[in-house]
């Protein structure tokens, strides 16, 4: 994107002069210390900071086109380009004849895949700028979203010839070309791109997804690794640098990558541990996540760790990590460790306790993913598979887009003897969770001995990993 990369303090002047002419009541006073705090997460590069600040301003002066067009470029900065969006809209709803935010938004709209949208923004660019070439760039992503590769080619041979390592061009022909199936000609590009231009990002993530769709993972490692450098606060090239390093092999480039990501939100440490579940087979990640479990400050990443040390068999440290938040009766605060502690209890052989403990957090909370996960599983372990089955059924409903739960129902169906519906709930898993290998394995077993089954499971997965290359347009 040609936004840039990082916060930049060209707006600071008139961000400055306007908070300082103003009046010292509230607002005021909340815009001066957003823009000090601003100022210093930008001076330290922080993102993230510079984010909360710029925030905390639109919240103070929420009529000024300016702080929310800044807003944006944070957002888009950090790969949050739905929330880009909604900053650039409402500059754009304070500031409607700046061709500057039409442009932004259009972009945006492209990055995120929505080509009605980047359309309509593409016609009312062509009236404030006629010939700006992101005109062009959306009638050349219009003709590839309806298979006209040949003019997509076109249109972005068009803008190379006038300008010459255009990144949204080249991203554009790269993806025609892989999809004519000249991948070749489509990896050329992209590399010759890169070497002439080493910061664009696009071209890099979309060379990076390409190697993915090979399995390729140590290139993707080396990719991922320069997007990174470029883009700290891109969350997901964060975790695919983790998933390409283990899974190459590279042991230390994970565990460096994972690192940084375990000292943010929960979510995010959760999501590094799956990779290291799936990814990172040494007994050191338990090591590790015994250390960080025990030098965690906040109790929700505590009992992340908590539960990644119960799931491989590690109860009394997940239990020691749980206990001292896990009191009774549940409370909301309190509920979420009293699921984690009762999953270790399970795990760990004390299934009556666990029972109990699963009952008293449903009670409280019916929807609580982690209680519900760990009574199907205590469920199965008993042989009670009906109640296993209605565990599994709410906790997919909760969680609908997470495999391993879609997985879960799939083993209490077996468990209980229905293979039609177990086979059902597979087949619903490879279509609302398309691309995941797990699912594909389990639905893969259910073939054996249909050659012709299997290879048409295995040419639909191909097509749902091609459709996944390029998430968005650019």
């Amino acid at each position: 994107m040609h936004l840039p990369s990082h916060p930049i303090l060209r707006a600071v002047a008139w961000l400055s002069a306007g908070v300082a002419v103003a009046a010292c009541n509230s607002s005021d006073s909340r815009a001066r210390a957003a823009l000090g705090d601003y100022q210093s997460a930008t001076a330290a590069n922080n993102l993230p900071a510079a984010r909360k600040a710029l925030l905390e301003l639109v919240r103070a002066k929420d009529d000024v086109s300016e702080y929310w067009a800044e807003l944006g470029k944070v957002q888009a900065a950090m790969g949050s380009y739905g929330d880009a969006y909604y900053a650039f809209t409402r500059a754009y709803e304070l500031d409607r004849s700046n061709p500057a935010l039409v442009r932004a938004l259009t972009e945006l709209a492209l990055r995120s895949g929505d080509l009605t949208q980047a359309q309509a923004k593409a016609e009312e660019l062509e009236i404030l700028a006629p010939g700006d070439p992101w005109v062009k760039l959306v009638k050349g992503w219009a003709a590839f979203a309806e298979l006209r590769y040949d003019e997509a080619v076109a249109v972005s041979d068009s803008m190379l010839a006038a300008t010459p390592y255009d990144p949204s061009a080249t991203v554009l022909k790269a993806r025609a070309l892989y999809s004519m199936k000249r991948r070749d000609e489509a990896v050329d590009l992209l590399n010759k791109q890169i070497q002439a231009q080493p910061s664009d990002e696009g071209s890099l993530s979309l060379l990076a997804n390409i190697y993915q769709r090979e399995n390729d993972w140590a290139k993707v490692a080396q990719l991922a690794h320069r997007i990174e450098a470029l883009t700290p606060g891109d969350q997901r090239n964060a975790l695919l640098l983790v998933e390409a390093a283990f899974r190459s092999g590279n042991v230390e480039l994970g565990r460096k990558a994972s690192s940084r990501l375990l000292q943010t939100d929960t979510a995010t440490v959760d999501a590094v541990l799956e990779l290291w579940n799936d990814y990172w087979p040494s007994p050191q990640r338990i090591a590790e996540a015994r250390r960080l479990g025990a030098e965690a400050s906040d109790l929700g990443r505590r009992l992340v760790y908590a539960d990644f040390l119960s799931r491989w068999g590690n109860a009394p440290d997940a239990i020691a990590l749980a206990s001292p938040a896990a009191t009774l009766p549940v409370r909301a605060e309190t509920a979420e460790a009293n699921a984690v502690l009762a999953t270790a209890l399970s795990r760990g052989g004390k299934l009556g306790p666990a029972k109990a403990r699963f009952d008293a957090v449903l009670a409280f909370d019916p929807g609580n993913a982690t209680a519900l996960r760990g009574r199907a599983e205590l469920a199965l372990r008993t042989g009670n598979t009906a109640a296993a089955v209605v565990d599994a059924q709410k906790l997919v409903t909760v969680l609908p887009n997470s495999a391993d739960d879609r997985l879960l129902l799939a083993r209490a169906f077996a468990a209980a003897g229905n293979k039609s519906w177990m086979e059902r709930t597979l087949w619903a898993a490879f279509q609302d969770i398309p691309g995941d290998e797990r699912i594909m394995a389990a639905l893969q077993s259910t073939k054996k001995g249909d050659p012709a089954a299997i290879q048409e499971l295995n040419a639909e997965f191909a097509r749902q990993r091609d459709a996944k290359l390029g998430r968005g347009l650019l």
